[in-house]
């Protein structure tokens, strides 16, 4: 955006129309600083914003396709290569599917081999999951489980808060592909249910082992799972990550029937006679007393099953039992693609398939994404009384700006929200520009013209100075709406070239320095505090762009977070060291020691941050791990480059920290707590060495660790001055 020619800054109001097409969201009116969020339920009391005006600009957005924010849609943004890396991978998973697709002499014949056998197999009644009688099942904290005649498995007694099942049973059937659990009811169960607690059950783990020749269990390896029915956010398929946390349950409070659950092994156990399985079911819930009440293990050889009594989908059972000449096309294009899915012949294509899919899902997960607003046919809009959104006796209103400023050409179509995002740009619109402009005079300044940026109506501040508003809102227009330009003139000019420092009769007459004698203090927002402390030290990381980093953060601190459970695990490298800008924010857990220096949640739009001054801001400061390595590399880098003796070295860290020398009385108090460090370190190396070990930069092995922890100290004090963390 940072040009001046007539053609750039058609091309920057371009740029800033489609993207404000996008971001603008009537709520908070932030391009406008007005407070049209009064005008929902009644005309503004103090501003020309009518109700009318609130539900006509909401009307802009009525096509806006509503998506819950727990799941968004996201969108990929890929580069070239990754354009040209999905498009190679797809070509050859089409190609894949398409060997999987194309009939053979050798395909049909084998086809109508394995029909005819399982033909035979339906005729004999050999078809589908065979229940398994367990020889022995047994409970980890008190259930008795009982066998029953139907070879299923029934608890009763103790009634523990979670239990684990173990059951063993003989495997003597021959290629064992899968293995199924049925969750059964049973009138002694809590609502005649599925088990003792509430009737639900939560099943966090199911687990498979086969017993060596040499009398040691074998993990089987379980490729997928499948439920006939799994509740929302439990899916059957969290019985086999491996966390214990998560689990399958169906809704058994709720509706007292059977479930039933198909585990597909990665490869088919030979099986046999003298097969021994021992089959794991573990309730380790946060949900008390979940386990399931009474359930039954049945096997079965067919190549990917599912859970139905046959072990065929639907579609190809009935095929099936049709005889292959009266089999209509569906019945026959049903039987040849479920072939293709097990046919031996095929394993090397299907693998290469799988394999190239896998590749394909990796690589999509590395790609960037973004959400992306989708606009679908307009809802009604409505002026709702009183805000009551169950009346619709409220005038219907279209897309509009407030009725008091010039409106968006649009001719006799409907206007959009380019439209919008157009007129927010213009000439015409005596806000937008000087919005800005008071927004960055505030950055510069600390204060803005008008102290209240997120109200510029009447109940907001007027302007100290109108004529300079209005004048470099002009300036800011006439050169295309270009920042760079504006920020240049702002740091250039007089005013903001003055001293902080001013005399008790200047103070006295303009304490809040409204007048602009003289330069304001003010500390740095949050992500800067850090910045500073990281840049003075020379950690700071220079790159630019890139996902969000997780640098350092207390232990235990995303403890109380569930659905999913979450561990803050900090990164490495150059990534703890990147601006504060880039650290991974989580609205309900904000970074605590962002939220120490008053970063706000991001939960709504936040026009302007407070700035409150507490004991926690100092301890962050002495004690964020942050912070402590950033002095002690910081106290790393005196002793190595500040000079030759104390006084020489307080120059320098004070010019690198402060851009000053120290007074008589800190250069004083600061050599002696150095004499007090370096005699208790001398003391005490190991307490030393633990200094220069926090944080992950390594620690120097060619300097004294007692001098460097001592000089530490005195590092950790100057981090800590109100002056580092302020802008003078």
């Amino acid at each position: 955006l940072s040009r001046t020619t007539e053609e750039g800054g058609a091309q920057a109001r371009e740029y800033l129309a489609k993207y404000a097409a996008d971001r603008v969201r009537t709520t908070s009116a932030v391009w406008m600083a007005g407070t049209m969020g009064c005008a929902e339920c009644h005309d503004h009391k103090f501003d020309p914003f009518t109700a009318r005006d609130f539900y006509s600009l909401g009307a802009f957005f009525a096509d806006i396709k509503e998506q819950g924010v727990a799941k968004p849609e996201p969108v990929m943004v890929p580069t070239e290569t990754d354009e040209t890396e999905l498009k190679r991978l797809e070509r050859v998973i089409a190609g894949l599917e398409k060997s999987l697709e194309t009939p053979t002499a050798e395909l049909a014949a084998a086809q109508a081999k394995w029909e005819a056998s399982l033909r035979a197999d339906i005729a004999a009644g050999r078809l589908g999951w065979t229940a398994a009688k367990p020889d022995k099942a047994a409970s980890k904290n008190g259930s008795t489980l009982t066998v029953q005649e139907d070879f299923s498995v029934l608890a009763s007694g103790e009634n523990p808060t979670n239990d684990n099942y173990t059951v063993t049973l003989r495997a003597d059937r021959n290629h064992i592909t899968a293995i199924r659990l049925e969750a059964l009811t049973h009138p002694s169960l809590a609502n005649g249910s599925l088990s003792r607690a509430n009737g639900n059950f939560v099943l966090t783990t199911f687990e498979v082992e086969t017993a060596t020749p040499d009398g040691t269990n074998q993990p089987v390896k379980i490729a997928k799972a499948l439920a006939d029915f799994s509740q929302n956010d439990h899916p059957v398929a969290n019985a086999i990550d491996g966390k214990p946390e998560t689990g399958w349950a169906v809704n058994g409070h709720v509706t007292a029937t059977n479930r039933a659950a198909a585990f597909i092994f990665e490869k088919p156990l030979a099986g046999g006679p003298g097969t021994v399985l021992t089959v794991k079911l573990k309730h380790q819930s946060q949900f008390a007393q979940h386990n399931i009440g009474r359930f039954r293990l049945s096997l079965i050889s067919l190549g990917q099953p599912t859970v139905a009594e046959h072990g065929l989908p639907d579609e190809v059972f009935a095929a099936l039992r049709v005889a292959g000449e009266k089999r209509d096309e569906p019945q026959a294009a049903a039987l040849a693609r479920y072939y293709r899915a097990i046919a031996p012949e095929l394993d090397p294509v299907r693998e290469q398939l799988a394999a190239t899919k896998k590749q394909r899902e990796d690589f999509t997960k590395a790609v960037p994404t973004t959400l992306v607003t989708v606009a679908v046919e307009p809802r009604v809009m409505r002026v709702l009384p009183r805000g009551n959104w169950l009346s619709d006796a409220g005038e219907i209103v279209a897309p509009a700006v407030p009725h008091f400023m010039a409106g968006a050409e649009t001719k006799d179509r409907r206007a959009t929200r380019l439209d919008l995002a157009q007129w927010i740009v213009s000439r015409d619109n005596p806000l937008t520009a000087r919005v800005f402009i008071n927004r960055l005079w505030k950055i510069f300044f600390g204060t803005g013209l008008s102290r209240t940026l997120d109200d510029l109506g009447s109940q907001g501040e007027w302007p100290t100075h109108p004529e300079l508003l209005d004048c470099l809102a002009v300036e800011f227009m006439d050169h295309g709406w270009d920042m760079k330009h504006v920020v240049r003139l702002l740091v250039m000019s007089d005013t903001y070239r003055q001293s902080s420092e001013c005399d008790a009769r200047l103070r006295e007459r303009d304490p809040f320095n409204r007048l602009l004698a003289r330069q304001s203090r003010f500390r740095l927002d949050a992500e800067m505090v850090r910045d500073n402390a990281l840049a003075i030290s020379g950690l700071l990381s220079g790159k630019i762009g890139g996902p969000s980093v997780k640098p350092y953060q207390p232990a235990g601190y995303w403890d109380q977070l569930n659905f999913p459970k979450r561990k803050w695990e900090h990164d490495e490298g150059e990534a703890i060291y990147r601006r504060g800008l880039y650290t991974f924010w989580c609205r309900t857990f904000t970074h605590p020691s962002l939220v120490a220096f008053d970063a706000p949640s991001r939960e709504e739009c936040t026009a302007e941050r407070v700035t409150s001054n507490t004991p926690l801001q100092a301890l962050a400061l002495l004690n964020d791990p942050t912070y402590v390595e950033a002095a002690r590399v910081f106290g790393e880098k005196i002793v190595r480059h500040g000079g030759a003796n104390t006084g020489e070295r307080l120059d320098w860290t004070f010019a690198r920290a402060l851009n000053r020398r120290p007074t008589r009385e800190e250069a004083r108090e600061l050599t002696m707590l150095l004499r007090q460090q370096r005699v208790r370190y001398d003391a005490d190396k190991e307490s030393a060495a633990q200094v220069l070990a926090n944080g992950d930069w390594p620690a120097p092995n060619d300097l004294d660790p007692v001098e460097v922890a001592a000089w530490t100290s005195v590092a950790r004090v100057v981090l800590n001055l109100h002056e580092t963390i302020a802008r003078y």
